[in-house]
C-alpha cells in the first residue's frame, strides 16, 4: 500500500532549517517507491523558507489551517478579522509578545522587551523567520483578514489564565517554554491529514512523524505514527513507534522500519 507521510518541521524534519542529509536521501528513496511526503507544521507559509529543494508533494501550514497538495490548495481556514482582534485583545491584556501569522505575511507585537531580548539572545543556529517579521503596527485591514493563527512567546506559566480568556471558536495549545498558539477550534494537524487523504483516496495509508504536543492530533489519527527520539513524553506515548533523534537519522530509521525504503 502506498503511504502519504506527514512531517512536522521543528524537531522532526529539521533543526532551525537544517535538514540532515540522511533525511533528504530517505525522502527521495521513499518517493521513488511511490510514497508521498508533506510537511505538517505549526508555522505559517510565510514563515517557512522555500522547500522546493526537498521535492515534497505538498505542505500543511499553520496547524492545518492551510493545506496544499500537488500545487492545489485544499484548505484555507482563516480566523477572520473580528476573531483575530479578540485574540489580540487577550494577549495585549496580559502584556504578551505575540505573532500574527498568515500565508502571505506575518507580523509581531512586542510588549515585554526583556522577554523578547532573552529569546533573541538564544543561539538558534541562524535567523528564525518567526522572530524576524515586521511590527504589527504596520498591518492593514487586509492583512488581518489573512491571518491563520496567532502565538505568544515569553509567557512562561501563563497558559491556563490566557487559555481561559480565549474567544469562542478559538483553541489555545500550550507548546511549552512560555509559548502557546491560538487556532480555530476544530482545525488541527489531524484535519490537514484527513483533507489530504480524502483528496488522494482511501487506498493511501497515512504516516505521521512529530515530537511535541501540537503533533498529538496527527500522531493519534494516523494509521502509523512515529515520535522522534528527541520528542517529549506526550508525543512518545501517542506514537506507534519511537525512532532515534533528529540528529541520529531518526527519519531514515523510521522509513526503513516501516518498509517505505
Amino acid at each position: 500500500m502506498r503511504t502519504v507521510v506527514f512531517l512536522d518541521l521543528d524537531g522532526t524534519l529539521w533543526e532551525w532549517g537544517v535538514v540532515p542529509d540522511s533525511a533528504r536521501a530517505a525522502i527521495a528513496a521513499a518517493q521513488a517507491n511511490g510514497h508521498k511526503f508533506l510537511t505538517n507544521t505549526g508555522r505559517a507559509r510565510s514563515e517557512v523558507p522555500d522547500l522546493a529543494y526537498l521535492g515534497l508533494d505538498g505542505y500543511c501550514f499553520a496547524v492545518g489551517a492551510e493545506v496544499i497538495l500537488d500545487g492545489r490548495t485544499l484548505v484555507d481556514e482563516r480566523l477572520g478579522t473580528e476573531t483575530v482582534h479578540e485574540v489580540v485583545a487577550v494577549f495585549e491584556s496580559f502584556g504578551l509578545n505575540y505573532n500574527l501569522e498568515g500565508g502571505e505575511g506575518s507580523w509581531m507585537a512586542v510588549n515585554d522587551e526583556a522577554a523578547f531580548d532573552m529569546i533573541r539572545a538564544l543561539d538558534l543556529g541562524g535567523a528564525d523567520p518567526i522572530m524576524d517579521v515586521p511590527p504589527a503596527s504596520e498591518m492593514t485591514p487586509e492583512d488581518y483578514e489573512g491571518i491563520h493563527k496567532l502565538f505568544y512567546h515569553g509567557g512562561s506559566g501563563m497558559y491556563d489564565i490566557v487559555a481561559a480568556r480565549m474567544p469562542a471558536g478559538v483553541t489555545l495549545t500550550d507548546l511549552g517554554h512560555g509559548f502557546a498558539e491560538a487556532t480555530r477550534t476544530g482545525v488541527s494537524k489531524a484535519t490537514a491529514m484527513e483533507a489530504v487523504r480524502s483528496s488522494l483516496g482511501r487506498e493511501w495509508c497515512t504516516m505521521a512523524l512529530g515530537d511535541s504536543d501540537n503533533d498529538l492530533p496527527m500522531l493519534r489519527a494516523a494509521d502509523v505514527s512515529v515520535a522522534m527520539g528527541n520528542g517529549n513524553d506526550n508525543a512518545k506515548a501517542a506514537a506507534t513507534w519511537v525512532t532515534t533523534d533528529l540528529h541520529h537519522d531518526g527519519l531514515a530509521h523510521a522509513l526503513a522500519h516501516f518498509g517505505l525504503i
